[in-house]
């Protein structure tokens, strides 16, 4: 989870760095088109805090479900890669050496191979979403994901699989360039409009996951409760906040007893 934390923050800041006014104009190598093609990454970030909330929801079965199931996938990939490039010199020795990685791996975590024959696979967002509970419904947890199917959240997933319904959306960004001169300004202005946006939504999906882990593990220091509480009240007033907010939080936050 530190990991994947460390993963969103460094996305954020990523699209932080792209979006700076001082670089885009001083920068004669930066292009809007760069910003706007890493906004997909917003997507990855949604992913990680899936992962975060679905391990939380049942440490001790789903934490281990997640580092075994990736083991597994990786000695699979690696059985594939073997069938199909096996016998090959440079092959051999890349393959080699990446099954002494993943034996390290598994001595240093405890997990024999035969531990990954029976583990169940960690569950993708769409899969966990597409699996009803008992009587047929949603969990709550599964209605808060289930808020980045819709709307703008939705179009990550379009543009990262390359989706028309995505690209139509960023076209503009992109071939700037096959516009009529006299409407490039407007594309421009257009631009600052969206990678705010994206930027924001970054954002949200940060305080997200932070607030996720302060929820469970209730760290104490830096008086984490109190600013968290000043941020979601910055934010909430946009409604993309705010329905994360409403949906989840601010009852968490409540019942956990993290206060301002």
């Amino acid at each position: 989870m530190f990991v994947m934390l460390r993963q969103a923050l460094c996305t954020y800041s990523l699209l932080f760095y792209l979006a700076s006014e001082e670089r885009r104009k001083s920068d004669s190598f930066m292009r809007n088109e760069y910003s706007i093609v890493a906004s997909q990454t917003v997507r990855s970030m949604i992913d990680c805090l899936y992962n975060i909330t679905f391990i939380l929801e049942n440490p001790s079965v789903h934490g281990e479900m997640f580092r075994k199931s990736g083991f597994k996938k990786v000695l699979k990939n690696l059985d594939e890669d073997t069938q199909r490039y096996g016998g090959q010199r440079d092959w051999d020795d890349y393959l080699l050496r990446a099954r002494a990685m993943v034996d390290q791996g598994l001595n240093e975590t405890k997990i024999t191979k035969a531990d990954l024959l029976t583990n169940s696979d960690f569950p993708t967002l769409g899969a966990y979403l597409g699996s009803k509970q008992k009587g047929g419904v949603l969990s709550p947890h599964q209605r808060f994901l289930k808020t980045f199917t819709y709307g703008p959240w939705r179009e990550y997933s379009a543009v990262s699989h390359g989706g028309f319904e995505g690209l139509i959306n960023i076209a503009r960004f992109l071939v700037p360039d096959v516009a009529p001169h006299e409407v490039r300004h407007l594309i421009d202005d257009n631009f600052v409009m969206a990678n705010s946006q994206h930027l924001f939504r970054a954002s949200y999906i940060v305080l997200c996951t932070i607030t996720e882990l302060q929820l469970y593990f209730h760290f104490r220091d830096a008086n984490i409760d109190s600013r968290i509480h000043v941020v979601w009240d910055a934010i909430r007033k946009n409604f993309e906040a705010g329905e994360l907010y409403d949906q989840r939080y601010a009852q968490l936050m409540r019942d956990k007893g993290i206060h301002p």
